[in-house]
């Protein structure tokens, strides 16, 4: 465990690099580069993780000219045919979205090695074969979730009551974990004795927002003041409980504030950036294989969104001070706790 987190951490130093280089628009290795991303399942309009990896698609394929396409994961039976419809096809470089392409992408990647792999969320200790062309993308998402656990705990002491906040995740999946065991450090950081609500939805689609309205009604009438969504399209179900019962919502990946007067804030991922900085680096034959990219608060990747004006602007400059530590490496957070 020590080994797999010293290779990962040691590329914290390369995003700002990868910012730079990220930024031009040189002469790429080949004119006719091409290049797919793959979704997961949870629909392309889940207004988060699968959404952004998209935007993020259509963005670059803008900014450097170059052809892209979208595969889009219905089930999960879709992932691996995906994958090899997009490499068999000779896009340079294919992106999966999502840690259930781990297995697929260790198949895919080994049969295609004059192509690129980047995997989101898929760390390449999660493909055994080691294959050089693949680059891993992974997230600090615990820091996001210490961050908007620590302003939504502030918020619950200020306005009185009960003090409990909650988060509803769709999965026990590494990120959903992630971020959950974030937010209940970052809640305790403000108030020790507030209680944190934490549940998955279980729900294998990412999409059913049903399901995870049900949880967080639960949540609320446990007296949740803010629910955390944790769940992609699922956790907009969730988002919809906290506006019925006038609690605080908090969004996840993207930045949710538009979704009403009810959203206290989002945990933010810049799933979107991930995916210009590598088809960037691959369209000018820079892209590393064989490594991790960690995105954090420090360089940016993970953050807090847009935070609603009727927060006490003295707690909001607590969070952002909280997030200047976190980034200085002051403050310590562990990715996962037993919840």
């Amino acid at each position: 465990m020590i080994r797999r987190t010293k290779a990962v951490v040691a590329l914290l130093g390369l995003t700002a690099t990868i910012a730079l280089v990220a930024s031009s628009t040189g002469s790429a290795s080949h004119d006719d580069f091409r290049m797919a991303f793959v979704t997961d399942i949870g629909s392309l309009q889940d207004k988060s993780f699968n959404q952004l990896g998209n935007e993020g698609r259509i963005r670059v394929g803008k900014q450097i000219g170059i052809s892209t396409r979208v595969y889009v994961t219905n089930k999960a039976e879709d992932r691996l045919p995906n994958l090899l419809a997009a490499a068999s096809a000779g896009y340079d470089l294919v992106v999966a979205n999502g840690f259930f392409h781990a297995e697929h992408l260790d198949t895919v990647a080994p049969r295609f090695p004059r192509q690129k792999f980047v995997g989101i969320d898929v760390t390449k200790f999660l493909l055994p074969s080691g294959p050089s062309n693949y680059t891993g993308i992974v997230f600090s998402e615990h820091e996001g979730g210490y961050l908007v656990g620590y302003l939504a705990a502030l918020t619950a002491k200020r306005t009185g009551g009960k003090q409990v906040i909650s988060a509803v995740g769709a999965n026990a999946v590494p990120a959903i974990v992630k971020y959950i065991s974030g937010y209940i450090q970052g809640a305790k950081k403000a108030n020790p004795k507030i209680k944190v609500i934490a549940n998955y939805a279980n729900d294998p689609t990412f999409s059913d927002q049903a399901k995870c309205k049900k949880v967080a009604l639960r949540q609320i009438a446990q007296g949740s003041q803010a629910v955390f969504q944790v769940a992609g399209g699922c956790g907009l179900g969730a988002l919809s409980a906290a506006k019925e019962k006038k609690v605080w919502g908090i969004g996840v990946d993207a930045d949710q504030s538009y979704l009403g007067a009810h959203m206290l804030t989002s945990a933010t991922k810049k799933v979107d950036l991930a995916v210009v900085i590598m088809t960037k680096r691959a369209h000018l034959d820079r892209l590393q294989g064989g490594v991790d990219f960690l995105f954090n608060v420090k360089n940016g990747g993970i953050g807090f969104g847009k935070v609603s004006p009727k927060v006490n602007k003295g707690d909001l400059a607590k969070a952002n001070a909280l997030k200047r530590q976190i980034a200085k490496g002051q403050i310590k957070i562990k990715p996962t706790i037993k919840f």
